[in-house]
């Protein structure tokens, strides 16, 4: 018997979990499918920036983050090639602070909210085939599970599995990132109440990326790397070879001395920026990201995908009082969706994409050093809370950057 649902959701990590959660209370039938079983590992680096923090804690979860086993930090510490710059969190609404918790189990509990909410969840379930009828509006899917073929209906469905292949239709953006990640207990670096990021020579001489190392409340560290693939494609190797190398960083290195692995490196892979994805057509939603909404700058996506699920649902909701699922109704979605994210992440992904490698971003860092109030605005380029473009409000650091890139030239 085929079973009917008010919403189908394929993917349950952060952007699918949301969409459960806000359609559910909202009073939609929800199903959630995932291929997998939860609690599942899931390569990240774990950073939860305050805006992830605070959509974290919507759902319910403010308690939970302050665990004692979870990370939390109160500001960053940027290392380049020749300046170090340290900057508290920036001050927002979203609070003080951001978290460092495994996504293991950011995503379980995100799951559970969802399902004590209402939906009701499919694991070990893959999605094969999204459904329309002959007019092209969408009927549900087709999955699969343990050997046995199954169906389920719905007028409506959201895409959140990520860079997996459900639904594509043409939607989903290219890969432009890989990174990297291993956990460390014993870790011996400063400033442990600080994300430490690493804008090394090694990374950025040929394109974009950054190595971290961000503290758990446990005494684990997550360590790791991310690079764009246009790095790779220019240079030849591969992000195994850049993690390598990273944590061969002479200052990097002596915090590593006596501290042990904990299990293997994992590796993924990222969509960033919000360029060259549809995020709509009829009867159909892509959030998280399926949805590229991973910050160009950063790699930071767990907010973003919480906050776009959130969105999703609220759509979902409008369609059904509507009856209307068309993609004329759905793109008020990627239209609400723009007006929140598109100045921080499209400015981050021209940055990315139109300097050659982020080394002749070397004399703006190096400014950015001695004025605290440039510093602040490049932080919040790198937490989502203001464009890349912001730092045109300090002609005079900028111009010092420029006066001294040109003395190096």
């Amino acid at each position: 018997m085929t079973e009917r649902y008010d919403l189908i959701v394929v993917g349950a990590g952060p952007g699918g979990s949301a969409t459960a959660y806000y359609a559910s209370k909202a009073g939609l039938r929800t199903l959630v499918l995932d291929r997998q079983e939860f609690p599942r590992d899931k390569p990240c680096g774990d950073g939860l920036m305050p805006h992830a923090a605070s959509e974290v804690s919507l759902m319910g979860l403010g308690d939970w983050l302050d665990e004692p086993h979870h990370g939390r930090f109160t500001g960053f510490s940027v290392y380049t090639r020749t300046a170090y710059l340290r900057q508290g969190v920036p001050p927002t609404l979203h609070g003080p602070c951001g978290y460092v918790v495994k996504r293991q189990e950011t995503d379980a509990k995100l799951l559970e909210r969802a399902i004590f909410a209402g939906a009701e969840f499919r694991p070990q379930t893959r999605a094969t085939e999204l459904l329309r009828s002959a007019a092209g509006e969408v009927t549900g899917i087709e999955a699969a599970s343990g050997g046995e073929d199954l169906r389920f209906e719905a007028p409506l469905v959201v895409a959140a599995d990520g860079v997996g292949g459900f639904a594509n239709e043409g939607m989903k953006a290219h890969q432009n990132a890989v990174a990297r990640r291993q956990y460390f207990r014993g870790v011996n670096g400063p400033n442990k109440e600080d994300l430490q990021v690493f804008i090394t020579s090694d990374m950025n001489e040929h394109g974009a990326g950054y190595g971290w190392v961000f503290y758990l409340g446990d005494g684990q560290a997550n360590v790791g790397a991310g690079v764009s693939t246009r790095t790779l494609s220019r240079t030849g190797r591969n992000l195994k070879n850049f993690f390598d190398r990273f944590l061969e960083e002479p200052r990097l290195a002596s915090w590593l001395d006596g501290a042990e692995p904990e299990g293997p490196a994992k590796s993924w892979s990222l969509k960033m920026g919000m360029w060259g994805a549809k995020r709509y057509t009829r009867g159909l939603m892509m959030v998280g990201d399926a949805a590229s909404m991973v910050h160009p700058i950063s790699g930071e996506g767990v907010g973003y995908a919480i906050e776009s699920g959130r969105l999703a649902a609220t759509w979902a909701y409008e369609a059904h009082e509507r009856r209307d699922f068309s993609a004329s109704l759905l793109s008020g979605y990627e239209r609400q969706l723009r007006r929140q994210r598109a100045r921080e992440h499209l400015s981050g992904h021209a940055l990315v994409n139109l300097v050659p490698n982020l080394g002749v971003l070397e004399p703006v860092f190096k400014a950015c050093e001695k004025d605290p109030e440039a510093r602040l605005t490049l932080i919040e380029s790198f937490t989502g809370d203001a464009p890349i473009y912001s730092l045109l409000k300090h002609p005079r650091t900028l111009a010092s950057a420029l006066k001294e890139g040109l003395a190096r030239s």
